[in-house]
This record gives structure tokens, sequence and C-alpha cells, in this order.
């Protein structure tokens, strides 16, 4: 099949900023995120939806390793951790230990376990992000912790 070749340019299609900009997001950062998740696959993620949300992630993987990097006084603005974790300390226990060592840096728990495992958190008045969540429901939950 043989067409007639145009002599006009093809127009470019239009694409929303948003979905070009990523770069320029992630330039203006919004701030530093402590990610305290022991599940690889689950960290990965989390880190993705943080960095295009425009925050910087350090990831560890246990609440004795989050207060170890907390303990050289590292430029962070939020903690974002799990409940459940290996180890002696869980999310909540890491959370009453940061209220006691640094009351002025939020943190924000995840769970994907509801009723009295997460009664202790309700009693601190921690916030608690349920598993599982969309980009929006974290983007706001951690514009609330931050006071934004």
């Amino acid at each position: 099949m043989l067409l007639p070749r145009s002599e006009v340019a093809p127009e470019q299609p239009t694409v929303p900023a948003a979905d070009i900009d990523t770069s320029a997001r992630r330039r203006a950062l919004l701030g530093s995120i402590l990610l305290v998740e022991d599940d690889d696959k689950v960290a990965s993620l989390v880190t993705e939806m943080f960095v295009e949300l425009g925050y910087r992630v350090t990831r560890v993987a246990s609440a004795q390793a989050a207060l170890g990097a907390l303990a050289d006084d590292r430029n962070i603005d939020l903690v974002f951790s799990d409940v459940m974790m290996p180890g002696p300390l869980n999310g909540i226990d890491l959370a009453r230990e940061m209220r006691r060592q640094r009351p002025e840096l939020p943190v924000l728990l995840t769970s994907g376990y509801a009723g009295s495992s997460m009664k202790p958190a309700d009693s601190d008045s921690l916030k608690v992000l349920p598993k599982p969540y969309q980009i929006e429901a974290l983007r706001d939950a951690v514009r609330a912790a931050l006071g934004r």
C-alpha cells in the first residue's frame, strides 16, 4: 500500500507537565524520610513512592538501625516505620524512644494489622497509616505528620 507523502510535520502529542517533570520534583525536595522496613520488596516500593512525592529516603531494616541512624544527628524530617518488625523493638517501641530522644521529630507508623495489636499505638496517640495504601494516602498522612 502506498500513501502520499505529507508536506506538513506531524503534531507532537501534548503530555501533562505532571507526567514529564518528575526530575524537577526530585530537585525540589520536600524533606528527608527515615524509612524503617524489614521487607525488601515493601521498602523498595515505599521508597519509590516517597521519591515520586519529592522526598529523599534513607532506609534501615530494624528499629535498632533506625536509632543508630539518628544517633549521628542526621537531618531527618520524619520517621516512617512499620509496626511489626523482627528484633527486640517494634515500631511502637521505636516511636516511644524517638519521642524520648527527639520529641520534635514526627513518627508515622504503618501496619497491615488491626485490633488488639494496635492498641498500644492508640493509647500513645501515635499516627498509623493502614496497609495497603495508595500514594495519595501516603502523601496526605506525611503532610499531616509534618504539619503541612
